[in-house]
């Protein structure tokens, strides 16, 4: 009779300690959710002061003698491009002469929202002058120099190679453009190249001129315009 209730008394410490050890047993459950954020390009970037670029400070390029922006939208964007405006002068019917810009603040601007970067570039072209006497064309053989300006970044960026610009010489009526600010690989953000006048006060700006050969220096007003194309640059 003891030996029947020593056995019965072993088998039931065993099922509790087996029931206490499965009680306790880790178990494994998982589940998946989603965190969502959404950006678009339907607004055309802010333009920045080239002086003191700050996209918390929307600069208006036109209160400041300057050119309208573009207004252009989507994930790459070319924003604003300068006028360059030459005063009026005596003409010269004995030479050539050369005329500096009186634009203080010209500059040009781009901006890169692409998901996916690659280079892009920008080349501009000048158009043949028109007369305002005549309507006909005129100054031919005229050349705008833009000479290598200072790149700017809207905000600073770590690690973002910034773009390269040069100087350029455009020939009114010329068929191609000519490159004057490019992109290295990854450039994001807003871009700006400026030309600052350097002779402040005394109305001129030694960074941009317009060469005017002699036998061209006619009455009038004579207006060309300058064409800026931005492109994605397949790598």
């Amino acid at each position: 009779m003891k030996k029947r209730f020593a056995a019965t008394s072993v088998l039931m410490s065993t099922a509790l300690l087996l029931g206490t050890t499965s009680a306790f047993a880790a178990t494994t459950s998982k589940g998946n959710s989603t965190a969502t954020i959404t950006f678009t390009t339907n607004e055309a970037p802010v333009i920045v002061d080239p002086e003191t670029p700050d996209p918390q400070k929307p600069y208006d390029p036109i209160g400041d003698g300057g050119n309208n922006p573009t207004g252009n939208t989507g994930p790459l964007t070319l924003d604003y491009a300068p006028n360059f405006n030459f005063g009026s002068h005596e003409s010269r019917a004995t030479n050539s002469a050369v005329y500096q810009a009186l634009d203080k603040k010209p500059f040009l601007q781009v901006t890169d929202r692409r998901a996916k970067r690659s280079k892009w570039d920008v080349k501009v072209k000048l158009g043949k002058f028109k007369s305002s006497q005549t309507s006909e064309d005129s100054l031919t053989g005229a050349k705008l120099s833009i000479e290598n300006g200072i790149v700017k970044s809207a905000i600073d960026l770590i690690d973002v190679p910034a773009p390269t610009t040069q100087d350029v010489v455009l020939e009114a009526g010329a068929a191609d453009g000519t490159s004057i600010l490019s992109s290295a690989d990854g450039t994001f953000s807003t871009w700006l190249v400026y030309w600052p006048g350097d002779l402040v006060g005394q109305g001129s700006n030694t960074r941009v001129s317009l060469n005017v050969p002699i036998n061209t220096q006619v009455e009038g007003t004579h207006t060309a315009t300058l064409e800026w194309v931005l492109s994605d640059v397949v790598n």
